[in-house]
């Protein structure tokens, strides 16, 4: 006879990555994390980007048609980024950026032959992973393991 244990694990975070691919760079850095196992399939993971925009700028360099003649100006005042400067036509209006840096990251498994203690510590062990390797701020997360 089989045991099952079964998990469900959310992590709400802020990966302060400002692209409009953050679910794939998300999923890339995700791949080599360490699995949650079972004897028929592993649990699976998503990544779901939280709606709407957490950053917003009036004048995106990183998408704009202009970006290869930009000129690094230094430091700003505050010290906190970098000033830039660029060769756009006449007329111009620079493009706004708008992005989510935050990523709901969802675990589920429903593991075949796997005891809860098991689980527990390949559960540890991705945490581990996503603190250590992924630079990401963990907001907030929930995890309900049932052996």
């Amino acid at each position: 006879m089989s045991c099952w244990t079964h998990i469900v694990a959310v992590f709400d975070v802020d990966t302060y990555i400002e692209d409009k691919n953050i679910k794939e760079i998300v999923e890339g850095k995700l791949a080599n994390a360490p699995k949650i196992t079972g004897s028929e399939r592993n649990a699976d993971v998503f990544v779901n980007v939280k709606g709407g925009h957490n950053v917003w700028t009036n004048c995106d360099c990183k998408i704009c048609p202009h970006k290869e003649t930009l000129i690094y100006e230094g430091q700003t005042k505050s010290g906190l980024g970098s000033e830039y400067s660029c060769k756009p036509d006449e007329g111009f209006v620079c493009p706004e950026g708008k992005y989510q840096t935050r990523v709901v990251i969802t675990i589920v498994g429903d593991l075949r032959d796997r005891e809860k203690e098991t689980t527990k510590e390949e559960y540890k062990a991705f945490l581990k992973y996503l603190k250590k390797n992924c630079d990401f701020e963990i907001r907030n997360k929930s995890v309900n393991i049932i052996g």
